[in-house]
């Protein structure tokens, strides 16, 4: 399997996964929300090392990847009741703040 198509894999593979791990925090099945976190996170930071070259890919892949890390830990602590919900504020600002990077860089390249 060539690069591009393992790219493409791990994306669509990640779509299931997010999915899955919202309806888990949703539903309150904090068991298997926590085990479907793990490889939504590994796969999203996967995306974002495989595409570390591509910066109209890599810019976009690595805010989704700040939200998820956010989101997971923002899942966490409700399900188990730890203080560590506020902490998803840094990776949410950072997410933002990256994919600012890419709209400005697109800008600059003539596109919106």
């Amino acid at each position: 399997m060539d690069r591009k198509n393992l790219i493409l894999l791990f994306e669509t593979a990640h779509i299931p996964l997010w999915l899955i791990k919202d309806l888990c925090w949703l539903m309150a099945w904090k068991a298997t929300g926590i085990i479907v976190a793990i490889p939504t996170v590994l796969v999203a930071i996967i995306i974002v090392y495989a595409t570390r070259k591509e910066t109209d890919k890599f810019l976009p892949n690595l805010s989704i990847a700040f939200w998820i890390i956010a989101n997971a830990n923002w899942m966490f602590s409700e399900f188990y009741n730890f203080n560590t919900r506020f902490y998803s504020i840094i990776p949410f600002v950072l997410g933002i703040l990256v994919f600012f990077v890419y709209l400005f860089n697109r800008l600059k390249k003539g596109w919106v």
